[in-house]
């Protein structure tokens, strides 16, 4: 069971939920930029589930593909069930538009093609069976940077052929309610927990943040969102934390970075640090973007805005809690058997 490239597209990747473990080594844990969407993706496809990106799990679930602004073109060797989420890549299957956010019978030989995202930024194709490529640390997830994992540590290029591995469950169409599917909001406000240097910025340059629009640069990718806003401020700083961590004043004695760190280099951009982030940095970080909303993060686009809401580990923690209650809901929807369009009870 093998799946030919014909066309790669602009970046795509095989992912899982990505490596643990492995992050105070200094190696990322890569997977799906849009946790849920990946998730759904292969709960649809009937493959079993999906951990969450910090779910303590040996089991990173089935293999599936991440594609960054145009997907690629694909054959099938023999027929399978797929499913497709996150941004709307248009697909289409041998020339005729293929539903998103559905499992869908491919037969053998079909050819699968994407466009440009036209919402979104990146999409998730699953396979019933998953993508069977060697695990690496504990992981079949493609850290780009590292290039280790996934195929060959690389993007697909074209000529590649995928294995796939046998289906665990079943076939069938199911499809997701509207109310399950990912959206793209065209001004997204993500949630920011403080710290851990923001005591570093003035009071003036704090509010700025968290008051302004930042847009996202070109220049960013699964290691760093940079984002272009208001120029910010530091207070002064004593001359050992100069001699120790240099003269720039947004430099500090080189600390971990939690995924979602937002450093300020030089006080004239925000990098948010992605799923293939350093673990260890030297500039200081205002704040860390929830996990809740990694998806969001993930499915912007260049020249996009959006704005930082501050708030505390209690919301942060109670936003993680009803994000996995609303993908847990979605998961027993398709087992209860809920037509396209409807919503079973929580």
């Amino acid at each position: 069971m093998t799946i030919d490239v014909l066309s790669p597209g602009a970046q795509t990747t095989v992912q899982d939920a990505g490596r643990l473990g492995y992050f105070r080594d200094g190696v990322a844990p890569a997977g799906p930029q849009d946790p849920p969407a990946f998730r759904l993706a292969n709960a649809l496809a009937g493959n079993g589930p999906t951990p969450g990106l910090f779910a303590q799990a040996p089991d990173r679930g089935a293999a599936g593909l991440e594609m960054t602004m145009q997907g690629p073109r694909l054959r099938f060797a023999t027929a399978m069930r797929i499913a497709v989420t996150g941004a709307d890549m248009q697909p289409t299957l041998d020339g005729v538009p293929m539903p998103m956010w559905t499992s869908v019978e491919v037969p053998a030989d079909a050819v699968l093609e994407f466009k440009v995202a036209r919402t979104g930024l990146r999409a998730y194709l699953a396979v019933a069976g998953g993508i069977d490529v060697p695990v690496v640390m504990g992981s079949r997830a493609t850290c780009l940077v590292a290039r280790l994992g996934g195929f060959a540590g690389r993007v697909l290029r074209a000529g590649d052929r995928l294995a796939t591995g046998l289906p665990a469950a079943p076939g069938g169409t199911r499809a997701l309610a509207p109310a399950f599917r990912g959206s793209f909001p065209a001004e997204p406000a993500l949630r920011v927990l403080p710290g851990p240097q923001d005591h570093l910025f003035t009071e003036e340059s704090v509010a700025a943040f968290f008051a302004s629009p930042w847009k996202m640069s070109p220049v960013s990718n699964r290691m760093g969102f940079r984002f272009d806003g208001p120029a910010l401020s530091f207070k002064e700083r004593a001359a050992e934390v100069v001699r120790d961590s240099g003269s720039d004043p947004s430099n500090i004695v080189d600390d971990m970075i939690p995924l979602g760190g937002i450093q300020i280099a030089g006080g004239k951009q925000a990098i948010i640090m992605g799923v293939e982030a350093p673990s260890v940095g030297g500039y200081a970080k205002i704040g860390t973007v929830i996990s809740a909303d990694f998806g969001v993060l993930g499915q912007m686009r260049p020249g996009q805005s959006a704005r930082f809401l501050r708030v505390s580990s209690n919301e942060a923690e109670a936003a993680r809690r009803s994000m996995e209650d609303g993908i847990d809901r979605a998961i027993r929807s398709l087992e209860a058997g809920a037509p396209a369009g409807e919503e079973t009870g929580a």
